[in-house]
């Protein structure tokens, strides 16, 4: 079947005035959504050792780990505790349940989607 140049010209002649549908990625950053879910980021000022956030995750993603016993000046008899979460990224589904599920707010969810690298050890992330 052959088709006729004449019959694509009006659709040629149209997509000439608009503007291009793409990005120029790499040289043009996009606008990140509002609600925009990118990988969680850790308080550790604000973690009680709760330990909520690693049941909840459903990626099996966070690891909270106690780093030490602080003394609390107010309290010396009531030490504080110090945690560190390793997340691994290279795991995680982004879906944002450690955020929606912590009772502190130790974790925000950042706005990074750059994250891909060629070693996926790389991406585990320690949040001292």
């Amino acid at each position: 079947m052959k088709t006729k140049f004449a019959a694509f010209l009006p659709e040629i002649i149209r997509h000439l005035f608009k503007r291009p549908a793409t990005v120029r990625y790499p040289f043009e950053k996009l606008q990140v959504p509002k609600d925009f879910r990118g990988t969680p980021v850790f308080d550790s000022a604000k973690c009680i050792g709760c330990m909520i956030c690693v049941r909840d995750c459903p990626a099996e993603a966070i690891d909270i780990i106690r780093v030490e016993d602080v003394i609390n000046p107010d309290a010396p008899d009531k030490p504080k505790k110090k945690f560190k979460m390793l997340l691994h990224n290279d795991r995680c589904i982004h879906c944002a349940q450690c955020v929606e599920s912590c009772p502190t707010d130790t974790y925000i969810m950042n706005t990074d989607y750059e994250i891909a690298v060629f070693n996926r050890h790389r991406l585990k992330i320690e949040y001292k």
